[in-house]
């Protein structure tokens, strides 16, 4: 089980003490999503905020305890727009196209692009912290899904079949939705941002290749 919890959230006596350690973790996001770990000295995130090497030592231990968490922070941002949809109670065809939407814009957005960039370089160096971050975003949002669909196989009105495990369903869900799309946009092959017709597009046919598959319709024979 991936461990989402190696992160703990840095406490200050005064706000205006608190301000700047969340001043200095929002910095060293921006730099370590844009340089990479080696090429970002805490006298970088220093300079661009103000403190000193005394805080980042005090309340992080040094840059590694940093940059935790800085990726921390990131994790919980990336995350945070699709905490923030309702589902709860509400159906499949409400739901899908919603969240669906939401998936694939946070899975195109600069900053998870340059996750992504980041934990390709730096992945094998600290595994606790992607596999953290994996955790606070990925997963966290995959289980709420999955705890929505739950909800909904137990549901006799429902759409969704419950001879298919919740966890299973929504990963499939956003794969189609966000998978592809991403892979192709880190590698250059779609162009940013997406047009509101090329989002909708991938949304549609996510969402009924998920609710109906790609088995024929009786009023597709010939």
């Amino acid at each position: 089980m991936l461990s989402t919890n190696i992160f703990s959230p840095v406490e200050h006596r005064t706000a205006k003490g608190a301000e700047r350690i969340e001043n200095l973790i929002a910095a060293a996001s921006e730099l370590f999503l844009e340089h990479g770990f080696d090429m970002v000295s805490v006298d970088d995130i220093i300079a661009r905020v103000g403190g000193s090497r005394r805080n980042v030592y005090s309340h992080f231990g040094g840059k590694e305890g940093l940059f935790r968490a800085a990726m921390f922070h990131v994790a919980n941002e990336m995350s945070r727009p699709l905490d923030e949809i309702k589902i709860e109670g509400l159906h499949a065809r409400e739901v899908l196209p919603l969240f669906g939407r939401q998936l694939v814009q946070t899975a195109l957005s600069a900053r998870t692009l340059a996750v992504h960039r980041l934990l390709t370089n730096e992945g094998r160096r600290f595994p606790e912290i992607a596999q953290s971050m994996l955790g606070s975003s990925y997963l966290k949002i995959l289980n709420r899904l999955a705890d929505w669909i739950g909800s909904q196989q137990s549901n006799a009105d429902s759409e969704l079949a419950n001879y298919l495990p919740a966890n299973v369903l929504a990963e499939q869900f956003m794969s189609l939705t966000s998978s592809h799309v991403k892979l192709r946009a880190i590698v250059g092959l779609v162009q940013l941002p997406l047009s509101d017709a090329e989002l909708e597009s991938i949304v549609h046919h996510a969402v009924y290749t998920f609710l109906h598959g790609a088995r024929k319709r009786s009023e597709d024979h010939p």
